[in-house]
């Protein structure tokens, strides 16, 4: 908030100081209501909202200590109201009291115009931050902001409707979506909301095991001498979700050998290790997401017809940020809430221009792309309001060149499009696999599994 936009009511008995002070206040662009007794102060504060009470601890009538158990006491009042004391030397120990009582803070009468002014900056920085946090912990109470997940948006707010008519029945959900919307957090959401929240939580990424064995040994688990390298029994994911939620992140990434294991497992209920005899109840709710379009994928023949089906039964969309403008502040404040816990350091407001910037913005990463401002903002080290040249927007029309894939007259197949796409983008990065994820506007795990697949590891990444 801009100081022409601040008011604050300044209440003195000595005119020519008060005089002084509302000179000063009034030069940096506050607007100033003076009056020189308490009760005059009450019916100011009845008539009008201000921003801050500023007031002398000696007055004749009622002190300053009288109006500012006025306002935190007594109904009809803010008591989130910051009240700053205006004390003389003797008057110390007496100011000291106040803050006890909830004043904010006190100055003495004898500080000079900027120390005035950088405390009663930093006092309207506290309140404005408290103010936030009580309107996030409401939005919170009412259910449209829970533990990092904001729904104030009629897209979200829709989802979260269909979101708690299906979390409480054991039914499996596919979650679509964009790279970056917060697939996991949705499908978090869904396990705190089944009513057995506090079993077993289980999250599998499939991109990251691109192999049928790796896949099937995580999942289903294998008995010792299975394969080489098998030196005792291990119990899969499946297993150890027992009661709980098994959450397959990128589905679309699994081989179709893989798929066909996962299928009869959701249809039949039952799983066995590898190299065991023994069958096995599957006892998890599964929840799985994806980036990709699973229908498209069934036409191209890279994700099982019959599979589709079977985890299309109840599918739920996150919408992707841009769509999601009410939920751009609030999101923007408690992500900053979130991480100054994290970092140890005092939260930043974030300034009217700044949060139109980001509004404005059309946020081609998603959420994680604005965890990823919002984090930085805090660990630069720069303190105050948030302006809006701090902000690192990069996203495709701000950002470096695009890789480009030259296809030739003869044609060529996805994969080896696929091949240029992540070599070029390796390149271009300079093998920096989480600045080349960037580039290809996918997750570093994923770029992880293609690199291996086709085989582009530097010889000294072999590991």
């Amino acid at each position: 908030m801009n100081p022409g936009e601040i008011e604050i009511l300044l209440v003195e008995d000595d005119p020519r100081f008060a005089q002084r002070i509302k000179r000063n206040l009034e030069s940096e662009g506050f607007i100033i209501d003076w009056v020189e007794r308490g009760d005059l102060a009450i019916e100011k504060i009845r008539a009008k909202a201000y921003h801050l009470l500023l007031t002398d601890i000696k007055m004749p009538g009622s002190s300053g200590i009288d109006l500012l158990e006025a306002v935190k006491i007594r109904p009809g009042f803010d008591p989130d109201l910051p009240v700053v004391m205006l004390t003389s030397i003797d008057s110390v120990e007496t100011a000291v009291q106040s803050m006890r009582l909830g004043a904010a803070d006190y100055i003495k009468k004898d500080a000079g115009r900027d120390e005035v002014i950088q405390r009663l900056h930093k006092v309207l920085g506290e309140a404005r931050i408290h103010r936030e946090n009580l309107d996030l912990k409401a939005r919170i109470s009412a259910g449209a902001i829970s533990e990092g997940l904001v729904a104030l948006s009629p897209a979200m707010a829709g989802l979260m409707s269909e979101i708690r008519e299906l979390a409480p029945t054991p039914v499996t959900i596919l979650i679509q979506g964009e790279t970056g919307v917060g697939k996991e957090v949705i499908a978090r959401e869904i396990h705190s909301l089944s009513g057995k929240p506090t079993d077993h939580w289980v999250a599998i990424n499939c991109a990251a095991l691109p192999e049928d064995d790796k896949f099937q040994s995580e999942v289903f688990g294998h008995e010792r001498g299975a394969f080489t390298g098998a030196s005792e029994r291990k119990r899969g994911q499946f297993e150890q979700a027992e009661n709980g939620t098994l959450f397959l992140d990128e589905v679309g990434e699994l081989s179709l050998d893989s798929q066909a294991k996962l299928l009869r497992v959701l249809e039949t209920g039952e799983f066995s290790r590898m190299g065991g005899t023994q069958t096995l109840q599957l006892k998890a709710r599964i929840l799985l997401a994806t980036n990709k379009d699973l229908r498209r994928e069934v036409q191209e023949g890279r994700f099982r017809n019959d599979l589709f089906f079977r985890i299309s039964i109840a599918p739920i969309t996150i919408p992707p940020l841009r769509r999601r403008h009410e939920d751009i502040e609030p999101l923007s404040r408690l992500l900053m809430q979130d991480y100054s816990r994290r970092y140890g350091k005092q939260p930043r407001q974030f300034s009217k221009a700044a949060l139109e910037r980001l509004q404005a913005y059309s946020w081609p990463g998603n959420v994680r792309e604005l965890r990823n401002v919002v984090e930085s903002l805090l660990v630069r080290g720069k303190t105050g309001e948030v302006g809006p040249d701090e902000l690192r927007l990069e996203g495709p029309s701000q950002g470096g060149a695009a890789v480009v894939v030259q296809l030739p007259e003869q044609g060529m197949s996805l994969d080896e499009i696929e091949r240029m796409a992540v070599e070029q983008a390796l390149e271009k990065a300079g093998y920096n696999q989480s600045a080349a994820a960037r580039l290809l506007q996918i997750s570093p795990d994923r770029l992880a599994g293609r690199v291996k697949k086709f085989g582009l590891m530097r010889s000294n990444e072999g590991g």
